[in-house]
């Protein structure tokens, strides 16, 4: 990871409902508009990380923008998946869930047919639209599937995650939550 990157990676942090936020904005947007200017040059792992900064910023227009040239310029499947799941976030944070969906559907479908170790990456974001989609009871049977996986790797933070987003999806169906 660029020193850029990992600078930009720093300055996010996720809450409790799982969404992204900066947690220096100013500093945040400097290093982000840096990386941009770097333009084509800018190789595709550090273009998708200034569309995941642009989206912690709430600017999703540009986000969705930046993430669109990340998923052309994507080398790998692995590059692919991980810029079509962000920018299925980038549609999904400011409510834009139809065009959200088919990017998220993309991305799981090129995960389990090429990067099976994303697969658990991609079903999470997509059982977080399908809680803001309001299809809280589809998303439980996602995030379930996820837990399984997640559980099976032994990630401890990665379980926690899919347990706060399992949460929040009990609690839109009225259930106990965990």
């Amino acid at each position: 990871m660029s020193a850029e990157r990992h600078q930009i990676a720093e300055l996010i942090a996720t809450g409790k409902d799982g969404r992204m936020y900066a947690t220096e904005p100013d500093k945040l947007r400097r290093l982000v508009h840096f990386e941009l200017a770097r333009g084509p040059r800018l190789p595709q792992p550090e273009l998708r990380q200034a569309g995941v900064g642009l989206i912690a910023l709430g600017d999703y227009p540009a986000a969705q923008r930046v993430l669109t040239t990340a998923v052309e310029r994507a080398e790998t499947a692995n590059q692919k998946v991980a810029a079509l799941v962000n920018l299925g976030d980038a549609h999904r944070y400011p409510g834009a869930l139809d065009a959200a969906e088919p990017v998220y559907r993309e991305a799981i479908e090129l995960a389990r047919t090429h990067c099976p170790e994303l697969v658990h990456y991609t079903l999470q974001h997509y059982g977080k639209h399908l809680i803001d989609a309001r299809r809280p009871h589809l998303a439980l049977d996602v995030l379930a599937e996820v837990l399984e996986i997640r559980e099976r790797l032994g990630d401890p933070a990665l379980i926690a995650s899919t347990q706060d987003a399992l949460s929040l999806a009990r609690a839109a169906v009225g259930q106990r939550t965990i």
